[in-house]
């Protein structure tokens, strides 16, 4: 009966996928011209908190403010602005123009670096397709380790333009599965309990 409350008890204390909300994220870009050419990778200093409001409202925000901005690079990057929600990212173009496309390469990638303890509930990544309209396929998008990939490369794009990348976690049992579980325990424990004492 001990084991029985034990394993009970272990049950309903058992944490539940409260998405990535209050962990935090930073935002690199990998440009790559081949697939035998060296790439090159960009990190910006603004790591961010996920939660309520934009993450990346612009380009100028991916920059120290501190530091100025290197001369022609914010050419290289698209205007979006990037929300990281707690089980999903938006990217939406509405800054975009006077950009209309990505540029041609074998990787021109964002690539978003999470919370290790909070990357360890998700396993992988998919396109939400009833939001998306930009031209995403997918192997463009891709979960490895506590890093997910978005290789937008060549991709056409206008200001209406948005693509949302759901993040796929563990599945959770609901509260109810949880009482079923005991329920079914507490009648294994019952019936071995009255079986011993005949």
């Amino acid at each position: 009966m001990k084991k029985l409350v034990l394993t009970a008890a272990l049950l309903l204390s058992m944490p539940t996928y409260a998405g990535i909300n209050g962990t935090e994220v930073s935002l690199q870009t990998l440009a790559q011209a081949t697939s035998s050419s060296t790439p090159v990778v960009t990190s910006f200093a603004n790591t961010k908190v996920i939660g309520s409001g934009v993450e990346y409202p612009d380009v100028a925000d991916l920059f120290n403010p501190a530091t100025e901005v290197q001369s022609g690079f914010a050419h290289n990057l698209v205007d979006v602005a990037i929300d990281i929600a707690s089980d999903h990212i938006t990217m939406d173009f509405h800054n975009s123009a006077p950009f209309t496309r990505f540029a041609s390469a074998f990787e021109n990638t964002y690539v978003f670096r999470f919370d290790s303890a909070a990357a360890a509930d998700i396993i992988g990544a998919k396109i939400d397709n009833n939001v998306t309209t930009l031209g995403l396929q997918p192997s463009d998008v891709r979960f490895v380790g506590n890093e997910l990939f978005i290789n937008v490369e060549g991709l056409a794009f206008n200001p209406s333009t948005v693509a949302r990348v759901n993040l796929l976690a563990l599945p959770v049992p609901e509260p109810a599965t949880y009482a079923m579980m005991l329920a079914g325990l507490m009648l294994v424990g019952w019936a071995s309990a009255r079986s011993r004492r005949i």
